[in-house]
């Protein structure tokens, strides 16, 4: 039996996901996400479907660093032993929100649900990835001004880290959903950097970013005007805009493919819209910019530089005894 944990998965593309997956009676699939009661319907929805089906719930609040250690740590009182599978795909804008907005942790709300919790996670459950597991980190077309049309309106904007985390300095005026691409800009550039510091170590773990393209029944926008978001998911401004409409059911089997697909099981440091593999923005593949963000992620996040990813063989093995 493989195990994988998604965050975000009662709805959505996650759901979708955690639907496709769990359909096949070979996997356990690991709900990460806020609400139990949704949980608990997503998990029900995807029994009946498939009644072999083993899916269980995870507490994670990703606007909550102390949550996400915490989940973390249930992975032990689950008795999970390893992940084969890690899928970041929580995320979204708050489009109503007239200024920043921050966590219990003094972060910006976009930032932390869309890069630095997940950061973290990915982080403290590196140590339970087994041989030849995936790391999917869930991207947007948004994160590169050159894909669409909506990216060069809203261009994300690399800086000091701390500035997007604070909202302040370079990414003070910020608009959400530029926000929102250049949160997504840099969890891509550490899903680079992690796939190096794993080849580098010998560790036979991939990590691929991965978009959707726009899926309109999502709540990734949620709080947006009802006008405005049927305008801008209706098929023709999409095209327009240089982008591609999905719906869930399509989102979850592209994104559930490159969890269980053969063809995927060495493929590593890319990234891949819907079902096609592409480039990523320029600006994403920078290795300088990707390592200063990964550091400065690590002292955002609390970890000490010793414990972020990857951990070598050696550690892995000793992790694995004093479990």
């Amino acid at each position: 039996m493989k195990t994988v944990l998604i965050t975000g998965a009662n709805v959505g593309i996650g759901f979708a996901a955690a639907k496709f997956i769990g359909a096949l009676r070979d996997w356990h699939v690991l709900l990460a996400c806020r609400n139990m009661s949704k949980a608990s319907a997503a998990i029900a929805s995807i029994q009946k479907a498939h009644p072999s089906a083993r899916v269980d719930f995870v507490p994670l609040d990703l606007f909550s660093l102390g949550s996400v250690r915490r989940a973390a740590e249930m992975l032990e009182a689950l008795q999970i032993p390893q992940l084969d599978g890690l899928i970041l795909n929580a995320g979204g804008i708050n489009m109503k929100a007239k200024v920043p907005e921050f966590t219990e942790d003094g972060f910006e709300r976009t930032f932390q649900l869309n890069f630095l919790g997940h950061f973290l996670l990915a982080n403290l459950l590196i140590k339970k990835m087994a041989q030849r597991s995936r790391i999917i980190f869930v991207s947007s077309d948004l994160h590169d001004p050159a894909a669409t049309k909506m990216g060069k309106i809203m261009t994300p904007r690399y800086g000091p880290v701390a500035d997007l985390a604070r909202a302040t300095g370079t990414a003070a005026k910020l608009q959400p959903m530029a926000r929102y691409g250049t949160a997504k800009l840099y969890a891509m550039m550490v899903a680079y950097e992690l796939d190096r510091r794993l080849k580098d170590v010998g560790l036979p773990i991939t990590v691929n970013s991965w978009s959707p393209g726009v899926v309109p029944t999502t709540q990734a926008g949620r709080g947006m005007n009802p006008i405005m978001k049927l305008i801008i998911t209706s098929p023709w401004f999409v095209n327009f805009m240089g982008s591609h409409l999905s719906t869930e059911a399509e989102a979850g089997q592209a994104l559930g493919a490159l969890l269980i697909e053969p063809k995927f099981s060495t493929v590593s440091g890319r990234y891949f819209d819907g079902f096609r593999e592409i480039p990523s923005s320029v600006e994403s593949q920078d290795q300088q910019k990707a390592k200063s963000v990964w550091e400065q992620a690590v002292e955002l996040s609390g970890l000490a530089e010793k414990h972020s990813a990857p951990f070598s063989t050696e550690e892995k093995a000793l992790e694995a005894r004093g479990r």
